[in-house]
């Protein structure tokens, strides 16, 4: 059987999973990415990890290793700027080159987690979908017409970077009322401080939506709509059989789902309503888009 080596990196922490053939996780690890420090300390720190997750499966053959990463252009494998993380422009698939043995696949975080969904998830039954991870910011990963869009650049599909709110929040790319200031957990962090004056960490904000704290209703209410603004642009656009939800935000509940599926509705060009489908991933509530970064390493076996 054919192992992978899935890396997610995000902009608060960093995931990795030792992935089979048909998506099962065998061994999994999380860090902080610590994207404030420099890269070479986020390289040393990740090549502990690895170590320290192979060390307890000696026996198994790498197939090669799959990684996540925002802002990577797919066509060189190279980072470019995400606002995240704080590392600027590097060759970074030469970097792991350089450090890890056998083939590695760079993606895009949110087109790695697309294709997770294609091989493994929602994704296996639609041609047009979105995936959107709620985490630290907003990414967006989609296939159209079978095929995973990556743009003339390698960095198609930044839907976190859609407008949704005039003259709104600065957004850490330098411009101004993005869906990823609104519907990441960073952005929920901030609406939570404007509704209360409290600096909240996204789980206390969480666990206090379960518990009926009329606060955190409302700041997930909120979200659910500015969240359905961005959707209904990106419906009105591609038309998607599919939209799947994935990252913390996600998982927070049915009722969030609920409105982020009523507010859509009402947004959407009219011909559009009733066609698209919203989902939360089934395979991505646990491990994040670390299933869809592994999927790189079988994707030239795996025929849409």
């Amino acid at each position: 059987m054919k192992i992978a080596l899935g890396i997610d990196i995000g902009g608060t922490n960093t995931k990795l999973a030792l992935v089979d053939e048909s998506g099962k996780t065998m061994d999994y690890l999380s860090f902080s990415t610590n994207a404030d420090q420099k890269f070479e300390f986020f390289l040393k720190n990740l090549s502990l990890h690895v170590d320290k997750l192979l060390k307890n499966h000696s026996n198994i053959q790498l197939s090669g290793i799959g990684v996540g990463c925002p802002n990577v252009d797919a066509r060189t494998g190279k980072l470019v700027s995400p606002p995240n993380l704080g590392w600027g422009n590097i060759d970074i698939q030469k970097a792991f080159e350089k450090t890890f043995k056998g083939p590695i696949f760079f993606g895009n975080d949110a087109n790695v987690a697309a294709l997770g969904e294609k091989i493994w998830g929602h994704g296996q039954k639609f041609t047009d979908f979105i995936v959107v991870t709620l985490g630290t910011g907003v990414g967006t990963g989609a296939f159209i017409n079978n095929k995973l869009v990556i743009g003339g650049n390698g960095l198609a599909t930044e839907g976190g970077h859609i407008i949704t709110h005039d003259n709104g929040r600065k957004c850490l790319c330098g411009g101004e009322g993005h869906l990823e200031c609104y519907a990441s957990i960073r952005g929920i962090k901030q609406t939570v401080k404007e509704l209360s004056g409290e600096d909240l960490k996204f789980r206390e904000i969480a666990e206090m939506f379960k518990a009926g704290h009329p606060m955190a209703k409302q700041a997930f209410k909120l979200t659910a709509e500015s969240l359905a603004k961005g959707l209904s642009i990106m419906g009105s656009l591609l038309a998607p059989e599919a939209f799947i939800l994935s990252g913390g935000i996600a998982t927070i509940g049915e009722d969030f789902l609920k409105d982020v599926k009523e507010t859509y509705e009402k947004l959407v060009f009219p011909n559009f309503r009733k066609q698209t489908q919203i989902y939360i991933s089934e395979i991505a509530t646990e491990h994040g888009a670390v299933l869809g970064a592994a999927a790189q390493v079988f994707f030239h076996q795996t025929k849409f």
